[in-house]
């Protein structure tokens, strides 16, 4: 009984999982894309999947923001598609709404095929987890997906949903009565969400702190208010919290009250504690550049003198260039690897680089490398095992052994995708590592010299973003 218990453990403890799964419902409303950011900075909440519905913006224009939006962040594989239209009068915030730039500028991208129905479906039944709903706008798709599978209540745990009250029905609520009915009345477990009476607003301290944090998240938020100006701010929208309340009750949820609501099982009204100010908490949540949470460090080293003397005249500045999260993951394949490598410091950029591209942590991608097990290409693969916890003791990981290509897939529920290492970099480091053969021979002090100053030049220069081609499999 004791081996037993001790298995049983192992098993829960031995990978990390985010709190939430969960598939987000937007309308495209400038507070959905705030709440949108920080719900992508938060690693307790893994995004399973985006649909859009008709409100603030029309379904079609946020799933083209968000695509746009998505792919700033590099998150390109999480799915997006757009629900159906059916708002004869849309809201009079449409016009203005619409000529906000976020999400406006970026290559044309393809959503999800899938109807927004179907994607629902398809995310609650690949998701092993208990699946919660954020609903930042009208309950439109979440309705129409439970017309087509009433299966679908026994599978999400929670739908965390903004607007005013359970009886003094808002925004949200007006824009489809009839959906918004259908979800309350059904056996779902709902957090009504809302900004209470103390009308919840940001002001110029947050918009000043945004430009100290160096996330992507609150460099897009920044970016925004920069663009707009003083009228952005003058405006309603601009300044007030909403579909904002949802990410801070999910990270902090001990600064709102909880009521349940008489006589109505499973429905709670939520509203944040008299007094509170939620700007720090709003830019905590945006500081989203942490390493990946360890499990022996509070916090991986980041001091300069703790590393040698070529590693530490640089440590800062590799930190500001690709985050503490890199920082953290290359150190710790350099020392699996024992010695700076290229290729290993290369697998370990890329591995992370699939890891954003499906905004997923560590120990949750299947790894197919045809990197071989030829030296020094085969390197590659103790990159990808520490950046992505997919290890041979795992046995996630599989390593291809014929002639060695910088190339692997990464499978996330049913995606796949292929990246290689761009042309113009192999050849790149093939002629450097020549050129040290043929200047020091190999296996010599001055031949793996020479390849260490090489590593630490490409860990400087290499841009996980830039470096990498990545194509859909599947």
């Amino acid at each position: 009984m004791f081996v037993l218990h001790l298995f049983i453990v192992h098993l829960t403890y031995s990978h990390y999982k985010a709190k939430y799964h969960v598939i987000i419902d937007t309308d495209g409303g400038v507070d959905d894309f705030r709440a949108i950011c920080m719900i992508l900075a938060n690693p307790e909440i893994e995004v399973m999947a985006v649909v859009t519905t008709d409100g603030v913006l029309a379904p079609g224009e946020t799933c083209r923001r968000l695509l746009n939006l998505l792919h700033r962040f590099g998150h390109e594989g999480i799915p997006v598609t757009a629900g159906r239209t059916f708002l004869e009068n849309p809201p009079e915030c449409r016009i203005f709404a619409g000529c906000l730039s976020w999400g406006k500028e970026g290559p044309e991208m393809h959503n999800n095929e899938l109807s927004a129905v179907d994607l629902i479906c398809l995310s609650v039944e690949l998701e092993e987890m208990p699946v919660d709903y954020l609903a930042l706008g009208p309950l439109t798709n979440l309705a129409d997906a439970l017309d087509k599978n009433s299966g679908l209540l026994e599978k999400i745990r929670k739908i965390f949903w903004y607007d005013d009250s359970y009886t003094e029905h808002g925004f949200n609520y007006a824009l489809n009565p009839k959906a918004a009915d259908r979800i309350l009345s059904s056996s779902l477990a709902i957090d009504i969400i809302n900004a209470g009476n103390i009308h919840l607003r940001i002001d110029e301290r947050f918009i000043s702190a945004l430009d100290t944090i160096s996330s992507v998240y609150a460099r897009a938020i920044c970016d925004l208010y920069q663009a707009e100006g003083q009228e952005l701010k003058e405006h309603l929208m601009g300044l007030s919290l909403a579909d904002d309340c949802i990410p801070l009750y999910l990270t902090y949820p001990d600064q709102f009250d909880r009521e349940d609501v008489q006589d109505v099982a499973d429905i709670a009204e939520i509203s944040p504690i008299p007094g509170a100010d939620f700007q720090p908490y709003l830019l905590s949540i945006l500081d989203s550049d942490k390493e990946d949470k360890s499990i022996l460090f509070k916090s991986f080293p980041v001091f300069p003198g703790l590393y040698e003397d070529d590693v530490s005249p640089v440590v800062k500045r590799i930190i500001l260039l690709y985050g503490l999260k890199e920082w953290k993951i290359v150190v710790l394949t350099n020392e699996f690897h024992q010695h700076l490598g290229i290729y290993s410091i290369v697998g370990a950029k890329m591995g992370l680089r699939a890891r954003e591209y499906f905004r997923v942590g560590i120990d949750e991608l299947v790894v197919r490398s045809f990197a071989g097990l030829i030296p020094p290409v085969s390197c590659l693969n103790d990159g990808l095992q520490v950046s992505t916890g997919a290890t041979i003791g795992h046995g996630t990981i599989t390593v291809i052994a014929t002639d060695p290509v910088p190339v692997a897939e990464f499978t996330f529920k049913n995606s796949t995708i292929r990246i290689t290492v761009k042309q113009s970099i192999q050849d790149q480091v093939r002629s450097k590592v020549q050129s040290a053969v043929m200047l020091f021979g190999t296996d010599t002090p001055e031949y793996w010299q020479a390849i260490r100053e090489l590593a630490m030049q490409y860990w400087l220069e290499l841009d996980r973003r830039e470096i990498f081609e990545i194509q859909l499999v599947q």
